[in-house]
């Protein structure tokens, strides 16, 4: 039994969305290590990407970098037709792009709403849209949805963001019981509150100190789940051997949820 072969991605190709720091980043990088080429998506900081894009490269990977908001159909567009060029095809994708915002729902306004769900649940269904039928062609594929405890238990002060969470959970089964028998698995992961660069000025008293105190206090593991140890568990999810996962959530949140 070759134990190394079973997470060697050699000649496959994935696409991360949001992938210019923390988990993004994470998994990029873990995949470039795999021999896999990678597609960096970043909304809006190129700076960042291309830097994941050195990186990668220094790793032995091709590279490929694609700008624009996961949540508009132009920019999936524009990823499936450079993938194509580049690549000639996606195997596996992860759909992590995401923004939280800080309000109650009383101060979520209209446009709030759309947007969240825009970058949460319908990035994720114009990825499958552009990417499933490529690998029903080819009989394998891997499609991963960052998805989190928002999605399970709600949040009054991103009421968006849990539903949209909550929807993609939906998703990720739908997609499941359609596409196993095309090769394709589709599965959750699920992060919890991770040690990863943040904007901690949209959430009044917290700080990276707070964070790591409440992280103490809350996980079996008495610290903060690392944005790598999140990358092994993408990798686990779209290995061969892992055929058989499908329509799963795998938390890799220090033991939080199994406590809540």
């Amino acid at each position: 039994m070759a134990i190394d072969k079973d997470l060697d991605f050699t000649g496959k190709t994935i696409l991360v969305t949001g992938s210019g720091r923390n988990i993004g980043r994470a998994i990029i990088l873990e995949f470039a290590a795999r021999g896999a080429n990678v597609i960096i998506n970043a909304r809006s900081n190129e700076e960042e990407a291309r830097s994941v894009e050195k990186e990668a490269q220094e790793l032995g990977a091709r590279t490929l970098v694609v700008m624009g908001t996961a949540g508009e159909l132009e920019t999936v567009e524009e990823m499936k037709k450079r993938a194509e060029e580049t690549f000639g095809r996606v195997d596996i994708y992860v759909s992590n792009a995401a923004r939280r915002l800080s309000k109650t729902f009383f101060e979520t306004t209209n446009e709030d709403w759309h947007f969240f769900l825009n970058q949460q649940l319908t990035a994720s269904w114009y990825l499958a849209k552009a990417f499933v039928p490529g690998m029903m062609e080819a009989g394998w594929g891997r499609i991963i949805h960052i998805n989190g405890p928002d999605g399970y238990d709600g949040g009054w002060t991103r009421v968006p963001h849990s539903t949209a969470k909550g929807a993609l959970r939906t998703l990720t089964k739908s997609l499941a019981s359609g596409l196993g028998e095309y090769g394709i698995t589709v599965n959750d992961i699920n992060p919890g509150f991770m040690d990863t660069i943040r904007d901690y000025s949209t959430h009044p008293g917290v700080t990276p100190e707070f964070s790591a105190e409440r992280a103490r206090e809350r996980h079996p593991i008495k610290r903060q789940p690392r944005p790598d140890e999140l990358a092994f568990a993408v990798a686990f999810l779209c290995s061969d051997r892992s055929g058989a996962i499908t329509g799963s959530a795998i938390h890799v949140d220090g033991g939080a949820k199994m406590l809540g």
